[in-house]
């Protein structure tokens, strides 16, 4: 530890020492620039994405989350349900990371994810069909595809409709701040 008073023990008194008030010093710059403290950090480039990648991205993240949302409806027995956001959210992370700051991707992603939650309501219909009848998935989709999709469009009600506003703004601001990292 270094004495900066004036005297015989530090520097000359008409010398101000290293450490003095008002004094910069000289020296190499940080690592945030060369101001006194350091200065603004740097720009950070704008990170590119490949959105073609992001799209294919975001449409297996959309069907593969549409079909946990529908093992999920039918494991617990419920109708509807905010999982929806999830799934919402898994695509909008997958479309944001890869895709980068793209202005088109977080409408890209909001649409995914209503369409993820409609498959996921859909794919949670089929399961509860499929066991009542005890026929396959694959049975209920080709024999019964268009009654499924007319009772599931006649019981949509005003919380499965939140689901889907939710889920469609929670996929855009997500892609938005994502793809800005």
């Amino acid at each position: 530890m270094s004495n900066n008073a004036p005297g015989p023990w530090g520097p000359p008194p008409n010398q101000p020492g290293p450490g003095q008030w008002g004094q910069q010093q000289p020296g190499p710059p940080g690592p945030f620039g060369s101001g006194p403290y350091g200065g603004p950090p740097p720009r950070q480039p704008n990170r590119q994405g490949n959105a073609g990648l992001a799209i294919a991205a975001g449409v297996v993240a959309m069907l593969v989350g549409a079909g946990v949302y529908g093992v999920i409806v039918k494991s617990l027995e419920i109708r509807s349900t905010w999982f929806g956001v999830g799934v919402a959210a898994l695509i909008a992370f997958a479309v944001g990371r890869i895709g980068g700051r793209n202005p088109v991707l977080p409408f890209v992603a909001a649409l995914f994810a209503l369409v993820g939650v409609a498959l996921g309501q859909l794919t949670a219909v089929t399961l509860f069909v499929g066991d009542e009848l005890d026929i396959s998935v694959l049975d209920v989709i080709s024999d019964f595809g268009s009654e499924l999709v007319d009772g599931w469009t006649e019981t949509l009600d005003f919380q499965d409709f939140l689901v889907f506003v939710f889920a469609g703004g929670a996929a855009f601001g997500i892609t938005k701040s994502v793809g800005e990292k």
